[in-house]
């Protein structure tokens, strides 16, 4: 699994990301909003690290609900 970064360089990456996609975060959210980015990048990095595309299931399965046709 790869290293968690600095929370520098999170910022960083971060900042840049928000940049090349011309989000602007106001400074009163910015924390909020970088704690959330911390967050989803870790849950990324642990579901990519944890299972390969071979353990996707073949089948999909819906249910319909009791009494629908």
């Amino acid at each position: 699994m790869p290293e968690i970064p600095s929370p520098e360089a999170l910022a960083a990456e971060f900042d840049c990301l928000m940049a090349r996609a011309g989000i602007t975060v106001p400074p009163q959210r910015r924390n909020a909003a970088l704690s959330a980015y911390a967050d989803l990048r870790g849950q990324i990095e642990l579901l990519h690290g944890r299972y390969g595309y071979q353990a996707e299931p073949s089948n999909v399965f819906r249910l319909s609900p009791v009494g629908a046709k």
